[in-house]
């Protein structure tokens, strides 16, 4: 018993019925060993044509932006209608999985005032299905230094937007881009733990081995920067705790990745092996993160793995589609733009 008011029968069967709106890997495939008249093509006439046909008349130059921002606007508008169809204990729960496109943003403004060349041509396109609205972020884009954009969050009197101020507070203190995003993490988490504490039962785990899993990846990049001597250990940046499956001492005291990663899921992506770059072995890491939860869909049929695929499946479609039309556009072979692709098979 979830003890709970839901609507998990309705929520489950609508989403499943958009299951066909996306795009399958064999068709992928097809896009990203085209050309970029094809591809414009496809997104004129296919499933983001709405999406696409809004940027024909804008004033955008750039035929690759216009693809990008109809991928944006028709994500943004899939997830805030699915959303919108959940009551009760399913809202609250794909409210937390969907502040992901928060801790995104967050994370980009972290970067772009750690940043020495801080003159941005375009705004960035942000990840709009979460708590805080375009507004919000683009006052803190467009702000020249972090007091100017702490000052931002303040006058949008927004609790959620507090997360990124104590980030930003310790960028502004330390200069320290990973210690700031150590805070913002660990914020993030405090706050969205509160929220599922609420649901003891199999749906509030399945969330809260989301958060969990966002510790472990953010512990095992530390680990990898740490190698790869892009931070120093003389630097002492612990551990995050409260992750999903990897233990931070085991971590902190492993020579090699395998001893951390042993018997838990993580092993999937160190398993691949020979990796020529720490950006590669991040890759994989990401990629099995967003595998676990697309495979989640065609889980329990009544149970929140259904809107928690769900949501999975529509980033990584967004994902993906950027990789192909980037790809195109900068003249990349195809086989090399589906190597980079997250395999929905």
């Amino acid at each position: 018993m979830r003890g709970h008011k839901e609507n998990y029968s309705y929520l489950c069967a609508a989403l499943k019925g958009r299951a066909a709106r996306f795009y399958k890997w064999e068709e992928l495939c097809t896009l990203a060993r085209g050309d970029f008249k094809s591809l414009e093509s496809e997104f004129l006439e296919g499933r983001y044509r709405e999406s696409y046909r809004s940027q024909i008349l804008s004033t955008l130059t750039s035929p690759l932006r216009k693809i990008e921002l109809s991928i944006m606007f028709e994500v943004t508008k899939r997830l805030r209608s699915a959303h919108s169809k959940a009551e009760g204990e399913p809202y609250d729960l794909m409210s937390v999985v969907l502040s992901r496109g928060d801790l995104h943003n967050f994370r980009v403004i972290l970067r772009r005032f750690a940043g020495s060349h801080r003159i941005q041509t375009e705004e960035y396109l942000w990840h709009l299905y979460g708590n805080l609205p375009r507004k919000f972020y683009k006052n803190i884009w467009d702000s020249n230094n972090i007091s100017a954009a702490r000052e931002q969050i303040y006058l949008f009197d927004n609790p959620y937007g507090m997360i990124l101020d104590k980030a930003l507070m310790i960028l502004q203190n330390t200069g320290n881009l990973i210690e700031a995003e150590r805070e913002l993490i660990l914020n993030y988490i405090n706050y969205h733990e509160s929220i599922v504490s609420k649901y003891q039962n199999k749906n509030g785990a399945l969330v809260r081995e989301f958060l969990g899993r966002l510790v472990d990846l953010w512990n095992l990049n530390l680990w990898l920067r740490e190698r790869a001597n892009i931070v120093s250990k003389e630097e002492d940046l612990s551990y995050l705790p409260r992750g999903a499956w990897i233990d931070p001492e085991v971590l902190a005291n492993a020579k090699v990745i395998t001893e951390a990663v042993h018997s838990t899921p993580w092993r999937k992506a160190v398993r691949k092996g020979g990796f020529k770059s720490f950006q590669e072995f991040q890759w994989h890491l990401q990629s099995e993160f967003w595998t676990w939860q697309v495979s989640l869909f065609r889980k329990d049929p009544l149970g929140f793995e259904v809107p928690f695929g769900y949501i999975a499946k529509v980033l990584v479609e967004w994902s993906n589609l950027n990789i192909i039309a980037v790809g195109i556009s900068f003249g990349s072979h195809p086989e090399k733009i589906i190597g980079r692709l997250i395999p929905i098979k």
